[in-house]
Parts: C-alpha cells; structure tokens; sequence
C-alpha cells in the first residue's frame, strides 16, 4: 500500500519522493454509465477513481510517466492537457491562460493537492490525467 500525501487541507506529514502522472480515456457511453450499478465497476483497477488520490490504488498500467522533481511532474501534466486541447470537442476559450495554469498546478503539486484535468475530445472520447505524489519505493 502506498503512503501519500493526502489532498486534504492539512499539511501532510508524508513527503513524496516522487509524482506519479495518470492518464485513462474512455468513451462517452462509458463515461455516461458511471453512476449506475449495471455492469461498470467503480473499483475496478481499470477504471478512474472518484478521489484523485485514489489513482495510487488503481492499474499501474494507467502511470502514463513518473518524475522526481514537481516541475517536472507539471509539465508533463500541461504537454498533455495541450495534446488535449488541440483534439477538444469544444475549443478551450481564450481567457483560460496555459501559463496560469502551469503555476496553479505546480503550487497544486507542491502542496499535496493534486491536480486533476479532464477533457472531452471530438469523438465522443473524455481524457483524464492527474498528479500523485507517492513516497513508495516503487521503481
């Protein structure tokens, strides 16, 4: 089990010594079935979890990279809300400022309250992606 620093409001006592960085998409039809109890399964380790933090506990096929450093972590976190954006069901209005989310994400990481983006892409497709910061030595 990995300890973590929680996102929570308190300042955590558990340091991470490095960022997990997330990613999962899937199809609209999938996304809509979510709050049923039909065949989808919320714990499945395939799957999105509710709390961001929870993606420590779910496939570790779903670790898209891991970094060492939070800005590092950052910036893979903004390459692929770019990627994101450039394939987005609807544009991304003018006012929403790349470099003003960069330092909210990095002041996120930094904290222990970890960013979470999503986007829906033409297509019928929503893309997810987070930070976690873990200090398991899991790599």
């Amino acid at each position: 089990m990995h300890q973590i620093a929680p996102d929570t409001t308190k300042p955590s006592t558990v340091q991470p010594t490095h960022f997990h960085c997330y990613r999962w998409s899937g199809s609209g039809q999938e996304w809509d079935r979510i709050m049923r109890t039909d065949t989808l399964d919320l714990n499945s380790p395939d799957r999105p979890p509710v709390r961001t933090v929870e993606w420590l506990n779910k496939s570790a096929r779903l670790i898209a990279a891991t970094h060492g450093e939070p800005k590092d972590a950052r910036d893979w976190l903004l390459g692929e809300w770019d990627q994101a954006c450039e394939k987005a069901l609807n544009p991304v209005p003018d006012w929403v400022s790349r470099e003003d989310r960069g330092d909210r994400a990095l002041r996120a990481i930094e904290t222990g309250c970890w960013p979470s983006y999503s986007q829906w892409l033409a297509g019928g497709t929503i893309v997810l992606m987070s930070v976690v910061g873990t200090d398991r030595n899991c790599h």
